[in-house]
């Protein structure tokens, strides 16, 4: 039975009269370009020819189809099959395998390992500066991932390589939030650079939002009129390393109140942002980069960076500013339940599940509380 013909494959002549096979062939999405990949080839002088190479360069295209739905959870697991062949102790493994559950994959899991670039490795990586004292222990491990990732030739680069964070020097008793006073002196320094980073830094404080929450911001998430904002998003990633606005760290939504002097400064903002953009729609963020886009919240890192060195204050990163409004907060007189529901956290007691109900009048008189305290 005659073997069907390939139908990609076309003959042409040359000029002199001499029959020539050619083809074009698709070899997958261009990791980098986000664009169809396809290859001529011509010049051959038999139809089986042209068909062996056609049958190659289609298997690689095969191969790069595949590598580019490659997530890194996909390379860590086939790396942790490789790892666990060593000569370690099982407790070793379990460390291991806690260090990706708990810290690595959260952050890469779900991207493609190919579309995971310098800019999201250091968002992650001031992401374990931030909470962990063993920050650069996770990074190594990570690091371990795309080392395995680009010897099998799945990736061209190791994006974590060029990353540099700071080495942490732990100290007994550290104390990395502000005094009432020193929070004063920060916003009072932020006002003196920009009105726009003024506007942020003021409101994650007053409010104890995560960085990544105050850049998901949009102007139809504060009610002006009854002095409220809503926080019901965050800055996250989706499969393919782009920014989006997603959920917030739980899940849940919650509506916090503003003091009259933040949405003051915020109405101040808004006014100058419809100056520049010539209008301004309410879903707006209140809070783009440069471009009018959804900002990495590691900008947030910059900005404390550049004002305490500036004026030379004592430093502190964003989750610091997060923790100074949850210790001002109940020096003020909120009490337990109250701080951990403006911040966001969750709840895994039966008692503040099922029993402490949120009454709006004690919300209020907290904030009131901190606000009066504050006095700023």
């Amino acid at each position: 039975m005659a073997r069907t013909k390939n139908k990609a494959i076309k003959k042409y002549k040359l000029k002199n009269g001499e029959l020539r096979y050619m083809f074009k062939v698709y070899q997958g999405m261009d990791s980098k370009t986000g664009k169809r990949r396809e290859t001529t080839r011509r010049g051959f002088l038999t139809y089986r020819e042209a068909e062996i190479e056609y049958e190659k360069l289609k298997a690689n295209g095969r191969k790069n189809i595949f590598v580019n739905n490659l997530t890194y959870q996909d390379i860590y697991e086939d790396w942790l099959k490789i790892y666990k062949k060593g000569n370690l102790r099982p407790t070793t493994v379990q460390k291991t395998e806690q260090y990706f559950k708990n810290h690595i994959l959260p952050q890469f899991g779900h991207l493609k390992i190919t579309k995971i670039d310098y800019y999201i490795c250091l968002e992650a990586a001031y992401v374990w500066y931030e909470k962990l004292k063993y920050n650069k222990k996770i990074e190594h491990y990570a690091n371990k991932v795309f080392v395995h990732a680009l010897n099998a030739r799945f990736i061209d680069y190791n994006p974590l390589l060029s990353v540099e964070t700071p080495i942490k020097k732990l100290k007994t008793n550290t104390i990395d939030y502000y005094t009432r006073q020193e929070l004063i002196d920060f916003l009072e320094s932020a006002k003196n650079e920009s009105l726009k980073k003024y506007a942020y830094l003021r409101t994650i404080s007053y409010l104890g939002l995560r960085r990544a929450e105050g850049f998901a911001l949009i102007w139809s998430d504060v009610d002006f009129d009854k002095k409220m904002i809503s926080i019901n998003k965050a800055v996250t990633r989706d499969s393919e390393g782009k920014l989006i606005l997603g959920p917030t760290k739980t899940g849940e939504e919650r509506i916090l109140h503003v003091d009259d002097k933040t949405l003051e400064i915020l109405k101040e903002w808004r006014t100058l942002q419809t100056d520049v953009l010539g209008t301004l729609d309410t879903e707006q963020l209140i809070f783009p980069n440069k471009f009018n886009e959804i900002a990495y919240p590691s900008k947030a890192y910059d900005w404390c960076s550049q004002i305490v060195e500036k004026y030379k204050l004592k430093y502190i990163n964003p989750h610091g500013l997060r923790r100074t409004h949850a210790t001002l907060y109940r020096v003020s007189g909120a009490d337990y339940y109250d701080t951990k529901r403006r911040l966001g956290h969750s709840f895994n007691d039966v008692t503040s599940k099922s029993y402490i109900m949120e009454a709006e009048e004690l919300k209020y008189e907290a904030f009131m509380k901190f606000v009066m305290y504050m006095n700023y």
